[in-house]
C-alpha cells in the first residue's frame, strides 16, 4: 500500500477536470500538493479552493511542453517541498480531427504535451525517488492508448506512447532493484470534462463521470495498482484486437 497522508504529491494539469478533482481528494487524504498548469488564473482558483483543507498547497504556472518552463517550475517546487513522493502526469490535450485534416503542428503539439511533457516531468523527478529508493509515478493515459479511435489519431498516438514508456520504465526499475518505485498507468474511457465535447460514445459505454474516475485513481495509487482501466471490461477489447481473424 502507498501511504498518502503527509506525502508530497505533484500533479500536472491540476487547474481543472480530473486533475483538480484528484488534488481535492488527495488533500482530503491529508497529502500536500504541488499543482502545475498552464492556466495560471484557473490554477490559483483551484489552489484557493483546496487550500482550506489544512494541507500545504502550492500552485506553479507551467507549460509542460516547454523544457525551460518545466525547469523553472521544478526549481520552485524544490524550494517549497523537500521532495516529491508521488508524481501524477495528468496534463493532456486533444485536437479531434480526421487524420488528413490534422497538420504536423497539431501532431507535434499533442505529442509535446501528452508524451514529452510526461517524459520531461518523470526524468526530472525520478532521480530523487531513486536516491530514496521509493516513490510512485502515475501516468494518466487512456483506453485510446490500446485501441485506436476515429478522429483521435494524434491523441491515440500520444497515449499508445505513454503506455509503452510506462511499461518499459517499470521493467527497467525492477531490473535495477528499484522495486519500491511504483508506476500506475490509468486508462479511462472518455471522461465528461469538456475535453471531448461532441464525442459519440460506443454502444453500452457511456461517458465517464469525472468524480468517479478521480476517486478510482486515488484508490489505485493507494493499492499500488500497475494498471487501472475504467471501465474494467474494456481490457477485453484489447484481447479481441490481438486475436487472429
Amino acid at each position: 500500500m502507498t501511504q498518502i497522508a503527509g506525502k508530497n504529491i505533484l500533479i500536472t494539469g491540476a487547474a481543472s477536470g480530473i486533475g483538480k478533482l484528484m488534488a481535492g481528494y488527495f488533500a482530503e487524504a491529508n497529502a500536500h500538493l504541488a499543482m502545475l498548469d498552464i492556466n495560471k488564473d484557473l490554477l490559483n482558483q483551484t489552489k484557493n479552493q483546496i487550500g482550506g483543507k489544512g494541507v500545504k498547497v502550492q500552485a506553479y504556472d507551467c507549460d509542460i511542453s516547454d523544457e525551460k518552463s518545466v525547469d523553472f517550475a521544478i526549481s520552485n517546487v524544490a524550494k517549497d517541498f523537500k521532495e516529491i513522493d508521488i508524481l501524477i502526469n495528468n496534463a493532456g490535450i486533444v485536437v479531434g480531427k480526421n487524420f488528413l485534416d490534422l497538420n504536423i503542428q497539431d501532431f507535434r503539439k499533442v505529442l509535446d504535451v501528452n508524451l514529452m511533457g510526461m517524459i520531461m516531468m518523470t526524468q526530472k523527478i525520478l532521480p530523487q525517488m531513486m536516491t530514496r529508493k521509493t516513490g510512485h509515478i502515475v501516468n494518466i493515459a487512456s483506453t485510446a492508448g490500446f485501441i485506436g479511435m476515429p478522429k483521435m489519431s494524434e491523441y491515440c498516438a500520444s497515449k499508445f506512447a505513454d503506455i509503452g514508456v510506462s511499461d518499459a520504465l517499470r521493467l527497467e526499475l525492477k531490473k535495477s532493484g528499484f522495486d519500491d518505485i511504483k508506476i500506475t498507468v490509468v486508462c479511462p474511457y472518455v471522461i465528461a470534462t469538456g475535453m471531448f465535447n461532441g464525442f459519440k460514445p460506443l454502444f453500452l459505454n457511456p461517458v465517464l463521470k469525472p468524480e468517479k474516475v478521480a476517486q478510482k485513481i486515488v484508490r489505485a495509487v493507494k493499492k499500488n495498482k500497475p494498471y487501472l482501466i475504467i471501465p474494467f471490461y474494456l481490457k477485453y477489447l484489447y484481447l479481441l484486437k490481438v486475436l487472429p481473424v
